[in-house]
């Protein structure tokens, strides 16, 4: 007999082989044999690469050879060895060289029989008397097992569990099936501490599948794989060698948590291995053998956070993979504060309100990445994750815990990242969940991150899972909407119906000053500009703190925190020259924004303008209670002083009406020769004196505008009120222009100073004006007609559409003379416009006259023309009671001008 040894099995590869370890020298992993047990054959596994199908039994002898044997030290005695080299020999459990003698155990209960070679050797004369008594055994046992038809000699046995290395369906559906669940499993290889092959025992088969640990990531170890080079990470032997003898052919229990993407045919899974001696991932971390991996930490139940907190603790020790780490080894402690959500910046950043030191701080939301706006498919989902955010949190209070600074970068501005709680929701998690944004990856060593990481992998994975927003493969293109305040023109064509319509929810979108907001109403998707009626403003500063009034940043400040993209109601008064909306805004059913501005002494009251508000009362109520108080703007505010200017003014205002009055017996006579070169709306036009050397000075002008005109410079950008050079989209003409309005898009709103026209144009259609050209007086002049008040966007609007009608057909194309009845300071000259065809002036065929009978307007009793000339004033009166008698035009149903 050879001499007997001792080794550990480290795992049985059938019924009648296994594999040995020897005795480990160092850090390296010790020698390996295969040793076949000697005199006996069990049946075969299969080889899925082979084709070959599992013989029956064989794995149930596999089974039982293991269950007995792997990871146990063992003696064993080498008996022969065949011309190849391979070993055969006997294995013994136990001290007993009889009664532990695995192979007799095998074959007594019909697990293995006796090979035909044994028999043969029995009858040979050179048999060792030691290999003769054992054969001897071995056919006792054997004999046993078919008396008692165990194993292999039951003539019917219970059939075998398959043994699957594919899946009958796919490896999605098998994991919808057992997600979850704890699985009993063999583990029958480790390919690298943190990836093994094994075997789950279900109820009808045995199911082979790849498994990688869920949260962790050991260094790969890839040997003599064809076709791909060999890969041995530092200490990667040595974790698979400790994660081997620990785990190799042990009963353990996995639970199944979810699969790799991409890998739906291959049958890898992730997931968790429990043992009864605990947990095998927690275990590499903690020795400093594997590594957080985040991408499968989103399919740990519960979270990584104590696998993060091993790894911390590991990185300190600087032990293995750890060796010359340099990085952070605690995690830093987080500052943690509650404020209030003022503004949304993007889909990522928020401004918040920090109460405690009274100020606006500016966060990015950590680990998180929004959809890109240079992406067309992904523009979309920006903006619907800003407006996500938007709902969700402004105005709200909310738990900011700051993570860590980011610097400044290349061409970004350095950032403080924190993780943002509104009722619990984290903000991050919420955009990623919703597939609003992604999350950011990092490598182990780098700790800025977010401290609510893990919470986003998870919410990613859903994402992922389920399809949603940037995961959908559908692309999203940014909405546009239309822009009600792009000029005058467009405002009207909006105004009559939003006045009908009473509240009107809105989202504020920006505000530029404490009382001028840009609105946006999502159920027309319109912007438009707005400006709070009925008050006034200090003018707030620039971005550069320059050229603003003393409270304007204040009260563009209150605004922002009360009102900036807040869902709020607005009632609309009417519209300004330039296209602006003029109105109220309700913060709630009882809150209005112009009032608390006015009670925090941030604004003042506009007399003209209030007056003609329905809120009148509640305005003044506000402004004297700021007063009384003595807050903002009146904090220095002397009642008995406002009373005694008060009383200089009426004094001052009644001296005023006694001129007026005196002035109503000479009514002005100054009759012109005019053209109406643009008629804008019944209550507005603008006129051109017909002379000819006005005529041939406005011909010569243009010609010499053609051929003079001034290079554009690169940083040509015109302001408000600027003169310049435009080129007319109609006939492509060169023009003196004012800007009106600077739009978004390098797009201007100009106005045609010799004309009257108004137009929208780019950047490249406009050249700086020559002096020369400059100082040169407009040649059209704004007018409207005296004595009367006709239908417009505050007025009988119904009617604004027929009476400028009316009014073309009687001024279009036509040289009228007029007379000018009046010359209010900045304000239009009011006008009376006759057709010299008709003959001598007369009021009652002028164009007022005919506009009057025709039931298109009302005399304007206040108007500086009908105080100069009572007389006219009179005739138009006259007229109109006619048309109301006659119903005509507006007076067509009675009344029009009752609810006005």
């Amino acid at each position: 007999m050879n001499q007997l040894q001792g080794a550990t099995v480290k795992l049985a590869l059938s019924g009648d082989s296994i594999v040995l370890r020897g005795a480990q020298k160092g850090n390296n992993p010790p020698p390996e044999r295969t040793l076949g047990l000697a005199y006996i054959q069990a049946p075969h596994l299969g080889n899925a690469k082979k084709n070959m199908a599992d013989e029956p039994l064989s794995l149930e002898s596999r089974e039982f050879l293991r269950r007995r044997i792997a990871g146990k030290v063992v003696k064993f005695v080498v008996r022969y060895k065949t011309p190849s080299g391979r070993e055969y020999g006997s294995v013994y459990i136990g001290p007993n060289l009889i009664e532990d003698d695995m192979s007799i155990k095998l074959v007594h209960e019909g697990r293995a029989k006796v090979t035909d070679q044994a028999r043969n050797k029995l009858n040979r004369s050179d048999v060792n008397p030691d290999e003769a008594d054992l054969i001897d055994r071995l056919l006792d046992a054997e004999q046993s097992a078919r008396e008692s038809k165990r194993g292999i000699w039951d003539p019917s046995p219970q059939p075998s569990r398959p043994r699957l290395t594919a899946f009958d369906d796919d490896a999605s559906t098998f994991l919808a099936k057992h997600k979850g669940r704890e699985l009993r499993a063999t583990v029958e290889q480790v390919r690298d501490a943190s990836t093994m092959r094994v075997m789950l025992h279900l109820p009808n088969a045995h199911q082979m599948i790849t498994l990688m640990l869920a949260g962790v990531k050991a260094p790969m170890v890839r040997t003599n794989v064809p076709g791909q080079a060999d890969i041995v990470e530092p200490f990667g032997e040595e974790a698979r060698f400790n994660v081997e003898i620990r785990m190799l052919q042990q009963d353990v229990k996995v639970r199944l948590e979810g699969m790799p993407q991409g890998n739906a045919a291959n049958g890898s899974f992730v997931g968790t291995v429990i043992h009864s001696a605990g947990n095998i991932a927690e275990w590499l971390v903690s020795s400093s053998f594997a590594k957080v991996a985040d991408w499968s930490a989103v399919y740990l139940e519960g979270g990584a956070a104590h696998l993060r907190q091993l790894e911390r603790a590991a990185k300190a020790n600087r032990m293995r993979i750890w060796k010359g780490f340099t990085g952070q080894t605690s995690q830093a402690p987080s500052k943690t504060f509650e404020a209030t959500v003022i503004r949304i910046v993007s889909g990522d950043t928020v401004v918040v309100y920090d109460e405690a030191r009274d100020a606006d701080r500016e966060f990015q939301l950590s680990s998180i990445r929004q959809p890109r706006m240079s992406d067309p498919d992904q523009a979309g989902y920006t903006e619907k994750a800003r407006e996500s955010l938007r709902r969700l949190c402004i105005g709200k209070p909310v738990t900011v815990t700051i993570d860590f600074h980011k610097p400044a970068h290349e061409n970004f501005r350095a950032r403080d990242c924190a993780t943002i709680k509104c009722k619990g929701t984290d903000l991050g998690a919420h955009l990623v969940k919703n597939g609003l944004a992604g999350v950011l990856r990092y490598r182990a060593d780098d700790g800025d991150r977010s401290s609510n990481y893990d919470e986003l992998l998870v919410a990613e994975a859903h994402a992922q899972e389920n399809k949603q927003g940037i995961h959908s493969g559908k692309p999203k293109a940014v909405t546009k909407a239309s822009d009600a305040s792009e000029n005058a023109t467009r405002a009207r064509s909006f105004i009559s119906h939003w006045q009908r319509s009473g509240r009107i929810p809105c989202v504020v979108e920006h505000a530029s000053a404490g009382s001028r907001l840009r609105l946006y109403i999502p159920k027309e998707n319109v912007k438009l500009t707005f400006v709070l009626g009925g008050v006034r403003c200090p003018r707030a500063p620039r971005k550069d703190g320059a050229d603003g009034e003393p409270l304007g940043a204040d009260a563009l400040a209150y605004t922002t925190r009360h009102a900036m993209q807040r869902n709020v109601e607005v009632e609309f008064d009417g519209i300004d020259k330039s296209g602006g909306f003029i109105g109220s805004v309700w913060l709630s059913k009882d809150v209005n924004l112009a009032e608390g501005l006015l009670e925090q002494g941030l604004a003042s009251v506009h007399g003209m303008s209030a007056d003609q508000s329905q809120h009148a009362n509640l305005l003044y109520a506000a402004e004297c209670n700021a007063k009384t108080e003595k807050r903002g703007m009146w904090a220095e505010f002397n009642a008995d002083e406002e009373a005694r200017k008060a009383d200089e003014k009426a004094k001052q205002e009644q001296e005023r009406l006694a001129s007026t009055k005196a002035d109503q017996l000479k009514p002005r006579i100054e009759f012109l020769d005019v053209m109406v070169s643009e008629l804008v709306s019944p209550m507005s036009m603008f006129i051109q004196i017909a002379k000819q050397s006005k005529v041939a000075e406005l011909e010569t002008m243009m010609a010499d505008l053609a051929v003079s005109q001034m290079p554009k410079p690169a940083d040509f950008a015109p302001k408000v009120g600027q003169l310049v050079s435009a080129c007319y989209t109609v006939g492509d003409e060169w023009h003196r222009a004012k800007i009106l309005k600077v739009l978004p898009g390098s797009e201007y709103l100009v106005s045609y100073i010799d004309f009257g026209n108004s137009e929208t144009l780019v950047i490249d259609r406009l050249r700086p004006l020559s002096s020369k050209f400059a100082s040169t007086e407009a040649h059209a002049q704004e007018a409207q007609l005296a004595f009367l008040n006709l239908p417009n966007d505050g007025f009988v609007s119904d009617y604004a559409a027929e009476t400028y009608a009316q009014l073309r057909q009687l001024v279009e194309g036509r040289q009228l003379v007029a007379n000018v009845e009046a010359r209010p300071s900045n304000a239009p000259i009011q006008i009376t416009l006759y057709d010299p065809a008709l003959g001598r002036p007369v009021l009652e065929k002028s164009v007022n006259g005919e506009i009057a009978f025709a039931g298109y307007a009302v005399a304007d009793k206040r108007a500086l023309s009908s105080l100069h000339n009572s007389s006219a004033l009179a005739q138009i009166e006259s007229l109109v009671d006619e048309a109301r008698n006659a119903h005509r035009g507006m007076w067509e149903y009675g009344d029009a001008t009752a609810d006005e």
